[in-house]
């Protein structure tokens, strides 16, 4: 493609920048990717193609995921007894997120343009009045417990054992920023899928083994992609029951919550979450935020742990269209060091507000904000694109 990006020269292309960096950067605090809300604006304000626009998007998320990991990376719970990211939801979560994304891209092919759009509103409509009753419900408990004064809890205070030495080697464990085991799990998640995704090639980049673009060797490595990830799940689900059993023989205070608890609602998210990626470019926090709050996950690690998640996701996109020849060098450095900053400040500012006002539903009323921007801007952009090519959004493509 021959598109440019403004000269910096220009004072608007700064105002641009300035505002497409703090939008990325309440998407990611509200826990969403933001995706089909910052496209549109950078079509706007840069200038962009639709197509370049979205291939942009990725740079920018992976920018804006990786500023709120260098900022929510070395945060904790509000015991300090783990990490903020809760880096073993997003172990369970990754496979099955990225297999279906490969059947919602592949959906998203084939439906109509028009048929997408109207889904993708729908989607965020409802997400937006689930939120927005989750935001009511988690003020009206705040404000309760502002106004009821806390008890004294009974304090117990447990004998020596000889599972003291355990519980504490757990707790230490537990307790690292970076745990080992759950991030090596999602490295070679993401590890097998760059590999297979160059073994069987896309659209855009050939396969390194000459296999058929969408042909029979093609369908058979995605399939394989879905039965490595539906294997680490079944191994996931092993490894948490037996752990969380011998825990609790020894006395281990689960106070964070039980991962078996979440599970299977969130396995089975996971795999709606990565098929709607694919199929309208929706980043999986917009399904899985509001889905771990309803669970009892606090705002601040539901938002952390989904935006987590986007670093990964963009990084396997970003790596195919940088294959392609998608991107020039300028656009990684400029786009990426917007994205970086704009997450990177905004989330200091959020941590500041919420500590400030003692305000967790902040984060779900910028979650609230983002995607009520994103219903506004949407039928406004799909409404261009239809003028311009009024055959092509009513048009069925191909799978592939």
């Amino acid at each position: 493609m021959d598109y440019q990006l403004p000269s910096m020269a220009d004072p608007f292309t700064w105002v641009s920048y300035t505002i497409l960096g703090i939008l990325v950067g309440l998407s990611q605090a509200g826990g969403i990717g933001g995706g089909p809300i910052i496209s549109p604006v950078m079509m706007v304000l840069l200038g962009c193609p639709s197509k370049k626009a979205i291939w942009n998007t990725y740079i920018m998320l992976l920018g804006g995921s990786l500023g709120n990991f260098i900022r929510l990376g070395k945060e904790r719970t509000a015991n300090g007894s783990a990490p903020l990211i809760n880096y073993q939801l997003v172990q369970i979560t990754l496979p099955l997120l990225l297999a279906g994304a490969i059947l919602g891209v592949a959906t998203g092919k084939w439906l109509p343009k028009l048929l997408i759009v109207i889904f993708l509103f729908g989607i965020l409509l409802t997400v937006f009045l689930k939120t927005k009753s989750l935001y009511t419900k988690t003020r009206s408990k705040e404000m309760n417990e502002h106004l009821i004064p806390v008890e004294l809890k009974e304090l117990s205070i447990q004998n020596q054992s000889t599972h003291s030495k355990e519980l504490n080697i757990i707790k230490e464990k537990d307790g690292r920023l970076y745990p080992t085991e759950p991030l090596t799990e999602i490295s070679l998640t993401v590890l097998i899928i760059i590999v297979v995704t160059l073994l069987k090639g896309s659209g855009a980049v050939p396969s390194i083994l000459g296999i058929d673009y969408c042909g029979l060797g093609f369908h058979f490595l995605n399939i394989v992609i879905f039965g490595i990830a539906c294997y680490n799940v079944y191994r996931y689900r092993k490894f948490i029951s037996k752990d969380e059993e011998y825990k609790q023989s020894i006395g281990y205070d689960f106070s964070d919550g039980k991962m078996s608890a979440v599970f299977d609602i969130t396995v089975k998210s996971s795999l709606y979450a990565g098929f709607l990626g694919g199929l309208v470019g929706l980043g999986g926090g917009v399904v899985l935020t509001p889905l771990w709050l309803e669970t009892g996950i606090n705002p601040p690690r539901a938002a952390a742990s989904a935006t987590f998640t986007v670093l990964f996701t963009s990084s396997i996109s970003v790596f195919i269209i940088a294959l392609s020849g998608g991107y020039q060098f300028e656009e990684f450095i400029i786009l990426g060091l917007v994205s970086s900053f704009g997450s990177y400040l905004v989330a200091g500012v959020l941590k500041h507000i919420v500590q400030k006002y003692q305000r967790e539903s902040i984060l779900i009323q910028v979650l609230l904000g983002v995607i009520a921007f994103g219903l506004i801007i949407l039928p406004f952009q799909s409404i261009k694109d239809v003028y311009q090519n009024p055959l092509g959004a009513i048009q069925f493509g191909h799978l592939c």
